[in-house]
């Protein structure tokens, strides 16, 4: 029974040894603009979310609703070509002052979703 327990002790150590490239982490907000928790005195045209890690266009989204409760996207939002780590969605234009909420999902390299939200304030 001992050398049993001690064979899948040793199997368990190779195995759980034997992939140390795979990433186990999850895409984590790394900054945004507008910054969480901001004001800004012109009204944005975009919200750019970077991750720590690159994310899935197909799977991954940022809502973004504007002091009337209504979505003030202009689109989808989509991954940046030049930064795979980056999430945009373009906004309607011109924002009225208020308080908005960006709303995020993100999918990353390991399909695990996370999301979140954070607040930006237009006040001109």
């Amino acid at each position: 029974m001992k050398s049993k327990i001690h064979a899948l002790t040793i199997a368990a150590g190779i195995l759980g040894g034997s992939f140390p490239g795979q990433a186990w982490a999850h895409a984590h907000l790394k900054r945004a603009v507008p910054a969480p928790d901001s004001v800004v005195a012109a009204p944005p045209e975009e919200v750019r979310i970077e991750f720590d890690e690159k994310v899935e266009a197909s799977m991954s989204t940022i809502q973004v609703i504007g002091p009337d409760g209504a979505v003030a996207n202009n689109g989808k939002a989509a991954v940046d070509p030049s930064a795979p780590t980056t999430l945009v969605v373009k906004l309607a234009r011109p924002l009225p002052p208020g308080g908005y909420e960006a709303r995020w999902r993100a999918v990353g390299m390991d399909s695990h979703p996370m999301k979140g939200v954070f607040k930006f304030e237009v006040r001109p």
